[in-house]
């Protein structure tokens, strides 16, 4: 296994190798910056152009562009309004509804099992016995 020199001149080389990855590192983000500007400007004129069409078109035809822009706007508004008036019920709420119609679905269960009881006509069966068992003991 080499031996690692820990003097003055092993510190000097990696002060150079810092030195030439801090500069490549600043080359590249002034690149990056570069580009990013480019594009914005590449971006901002062409939204500029698009402004300008708009401005023409609304100046040879103002009556489409003001019923244009009332509809879009009124369709709009009619968008946030029901977004904002619809209620979405917290998570707590659906849970308790959720165990609402389970406990709704037992107690539907529990009905059919009454019923399926009074079907037995189990009252009749227990007078019928008890008549039984009296003709029997006397």
């Amino acid at each position: 296994m080499p031996q690692r020199n820990h003097g003055q001149s092993g510190g000097g080389g990696q002060a150079q190798g810092a030195r030439d990855v801090g500069q490549r590192l600043r080359e590249g983000v002034g690149q990056v910056g570069e580009q990013m500007r480019d594009r914005y400007d590449t971006a901002r004129e062409g939204m500029m152009h698009g402004y300008r069409q708009a401005e023409g078109m609304v100046a040879r035809n103002p009556g489409s562009s003001v019923l244009v822009s009332f509809g879009v706007g009124f369709g709009l508004g009619m968008l946030l309004t029901l977004l904002m008036t619809q209620r979405e019920d917290p998570w707590h709420e659906r849970q308790l509804r959720r165990l609402r119609d389970l406990d709704l679905g037992d107690r539907l269960r529990d009905l059919h099992l009454a019923d399926r009881v009074r079907d037995l006509d189990l009252g009749g069966r227990l007078r019928g016995a008890a008549e039984s068992v009296t003709k029997h003991m006397s």
